[in-house]
């Protein structure tokens, strides 16, 4: 069946294979990726590295509208584990709200991202719904759990 045409092929098949070098897993989708996303979810931003004993990895912050008739927002902090081999997914290893911006019912405006040796410092621009004042904010970041949040003026 086959013959030497068929097994030249196959060499050449084969060596085109092996010189392109090891399969290397596909990069994930971006349309598939941001159709994910909920429609809640006004921004995403990354703030820093974090580490803590023998885990490490980054944090983010994530802004959401809250559903609620005036417009009010949510704000919350994720850290992400570093993925042990280097090449897999990161893992959320916590998140937590930052329940002023919806209690004080702060819409976030302009915010700036000051990273640090182990953590972040957020300056956040808001206004207050209902009064339209404007407020300035500090959100400190450091391992998983240590946040602090803060009004500067």
């Amino acid at each position: 069946m086959g013959g030497p045409l068929a097994a030249s092929a196959g060499v050449l098949l084969l060596a085109a294979i092996l010189a392109a070098g090891p399969l290397r897993a596909q990069a994930p989708d971006p349309v598939r990726a941001l159709s994910a996303l909920a429609p809640e979810v006004m921004f995403v931003r990354a703030t820093g590295g974090w580490s803590s004993g023998e885990r490490s990895g980054t944090t983010r912050i994530v802004l959401l509208r809250s559903g609620s008739p005036d417009g009010a927002q949510r704000l919350f902090v994720q850290w992400l584990n570093r993925p042990d081999d280097g090449a897999g997914r990161s893992a959320v290893a916590a998140t937590e709200e930052i329940p002023e911006i919806f209690d004080w019912r702060v819409g976030i405006e302009d915010y700036r991202v000051e990273p640090e040796a182990n953590g972040a410092r957020v300056v956040l621009d808001g206004r207050i719904i209902g009064t339209d004042r404007n407020r300035r904010y500090m959100l400190s970041i450091g391992p998983p759990g240590e946040v602090t949040f803060s009004a500067l003026r």
